[in-house]
């Protein structure tokens, strides 16, 4: 399975509408999207990336992804 559609990048080269390849999460408006993990992984602390950052700016999180 692929995409159909490529990201959308910001004018510093940043994630905008896409998936950050480094941070692995989905990025919406700039702000990591929130994972649909189950509750059960979350029991102790974030499952995964997408959990620990959603909500914040992707530009802001040390070692984003940045292209050219």
């Amino acid at each position: 399975m692929s995409r159909q559609s490529g990201d959308q990048l910001a004018a510093d080269g940043s994630i905008l509408n896409g998936f950050d390849y480094q941070l692995q999460v989905w990025v919406i408006d700039g702000r990591v999207d929130a994972c649909s993990h189950p509750a059960s992984m979350r029991r102790a602390g974030p499952c995964c990336n997408q959990a620990r950052y959603a909500g914040h700016l992707v530009a802001t999180i040390p070692g984003h992804e940045v292209r050219s």
